[in-house]
């Protein structure tokens, strides 16, 4: 029983590491990118962005991907009571398949950057490509070390290098992008400095893994050659299990790689200007960081489920599998509706304050509906995986990523950049309604009841209307916000605290919560004495 407790804390402990990693990775990721527009300007980001949805996918896959296969395939190792030579052999294995991956992948795009780029339709773009080819080479190293680690129960050197990654990658870019605006080099010469930047972030990474190794004096790279069976095993475990556990922390990538091929192009086909149409996807591109934010704690929940829901599913306390997952959608679709909406009510002012313009307000009102969608399918789309029904999960985000490539053309010939932010937050619904139906056919039963939805209209629409009152009082106390930074910014950040205010105790007083949902919670003991205030009977 001692065992199995300490086991349960490690795997406890080893989530919080990775959690709080994941929560600092995320917040660098979205925010760099905000100094970075501010710098380059719409054009000079839209450069970035074109290029940056290979970049990222090399970055999941080494993070959530590969690492998750591994340490699945030697967990299962360690508990049938194999000999060392053959965890070894195993761990060869997953080296010559990721290797061999992230080679392909790397081929693909350094031979192919011409013909990508025109497909892009901006051959300026093809040195780029080429330099972010590169990141898939570092994939194998740092999905081995990170795999091998994460199946010990180790997770502070994964935690460690995502850290460092992301601290160096953000440092490099900023500091490179000022000093080539200073000297006043292409737009085109500052992305590919950036692009370089998250090179040096990669090496940082296997920096701080290659430092964990020496210090443990560990081979973690065998010379055994596995045999034909481990081969195979090992390779199906990698290449579907693998990577359909992070398809889900993708699927934004996939959306903005999608509009990476077809936004800009059609903007062309309707005859706006080369200059114009780039700067027009910069702004869209805009609503990346933004949602970015809004999802950093849908995903921080995600990580945090997966050790708690397996522990229980081997425990067989199937009520209460079904009571965590309801928890983890209730909570998930209560940020995502306050994330989303509250982010709506006071889109201009967000978008002077941190972009110095209001350029793109109706396209990033759209695209500040997707925190809603988006929160709920890391979510579910975990759950589905964790309890075993990847091949769902994985079905419905394909199918969503299929809509977003049909409905783009359309939708963007008639609505330009909203357009294409109509097709993804068309996808994304469609995708969570089928996942929200897959957890309740499986797992939940049922996922909420209709109190629950209707406490979260209300609350959100209160929300909405109080904003926009204050919104109101703002401008005529305050004065217009205009293009102005310093009005903008305080009257963003007044907002924020105002409408979360509002949004928690609408929340807390329709009981949305019971008591022993809000003790889980940080703080919980707090909410559960204001809920119980007069609360709002049923």
């Amino acid at each position: 029983m001692s065992r199995q407790n300490d086991s349960s804390h490690k795997v406890l402990k080893g989530a919080v590491i990775l959690t709080a990693a994941a929560l600092i990775v995320k917040i660098l990721s979205a925010v760099y990118r905000i100094p970075f527009q501010n710098m380059a300007g719409d054009t000079g980001f839209y450069i970035y962005q074109q290029v940056y949805p290979f970049y990222g996918i090399a970055v999941v896959l080494a993070t959530y991907g590969f690492p998750v296969g591994i340490s699945k395939l030697l967990i299962e190792f360690n508990r049938s009571g194999n000999d060392k030579k053959e965890k070894n052999k195993i761990i060869a294995a997953s080296f010559i398949w990721v290797a061999l991956f992230g080679i392909i992948l790397f081929l693909f795009l350094y031979l192919g950057a011409d013909l990508i780029a025109k497909i892009m339709n901006d051959i300026q773009l093809a040195p780029l490509i080429r330099m972010v080819a590169f990141s898939f080479l570092l994939m194998p190293f740092i999905s081995i070390v990170r795999g091998t680690y994460q199946a010990s129960g180790n997770m502070l050197p994964t935690a460690l290098s995502q850290t460092f990654e992301q601290l160096f990658r953000v440092t490099f870019i900023l500091i490179g992008t000022y000093l080539l605006m200073k000297l006043e080099y292409s737009l085109y010469t500052v992305g590919k400095s950036a692009i370089a930047g998250s090179l040096i972030g990669g090496i940082a990474a296997m920096g701080v893994l290659g430092l964990y190794l020496w210090r443990e004096r560990r081979d973690y790279f065998p010379t055994l050659m596995p045999e034909k069976e481990i081969l195979i095993k090992t390779g199906a475990v990698l290449l579907f299990q693998g990577l359909a556990f992070c398809l889900s922390n993708m699927y934004l990538l996939l959306l903005q790689l999608i509009d990476s091929f077809q936004l800009y192009t059609n903007l062309l086909s309707q005859g706006i200007p080369a200059e114009e149409a780039k700067a027009m996807k910069g702004v869209y591109d805009r609503g990346q960081p933004l949602i970015q934010v809004g999802l950093v704690v849908a995903t921080s929940l995600s990580l945090s489920i997966v050790p708690v829901l397996t522990s229980l599913q081997k425990s067989k306390a199937i009520e209460e599998v079904k009571k965590m997952c309801r928890l983890a959608i209730k909570i998930s679709s209560a940020i995502g509706v306050g994330a989303a909406i509250g982010l709506a009510g006071i889109i201009q002012s967000v978008n002077i304050m941190l972009f110095k313009d209001d350029e793109g307000v109706g396209a990033l009102s759209v695209l500040a509906i997707l925190i809603l969608f988006a929160s709920l399918l890391v979510t579910c789309s975990t759950i589905l995986q964790t309890m075993g029904f990847w091949k769902a999960s994985v079905m419905v985000i394909l199918l969503s990523v299929g809509i977003k490539v049909l409905l783009n053309p359309w939708l963007i010939a008639g609505s330009g950049i909203k357009g294409a932010a109509y097709a993804s937050l068309l996808a994304l619904m469609a995708a969570c309604i089928l996942l929200l139906y897959l957890v309740g056919k499986y797992i939940t039963g049922r996922n909420m009841e209709f109190h629950h939805i209707a406490s979260l209209v209300i609350a959100g629409i209160v929300m909405y209307i109080v904003l926009k009152g204050y919104s109101a009082l703002f401008s005529f106390f305050v004065g217009e916000l205009g293009q102005s930074r310093i009005l903008a910014s305080i009257h963003a950040l007044s907002s924020v605290a105002i409408g979360g205010m509002i949004y928690l105790y609408m929340l807390l007083k329709m009981n949305l919560f019971e008591n022993d949902e809000l003790a889980h919670l940080p703080g919980g003991h707090h909410l559960i004495r204001i809920m119980n205030k007069g609360k709002i009977k049923r």
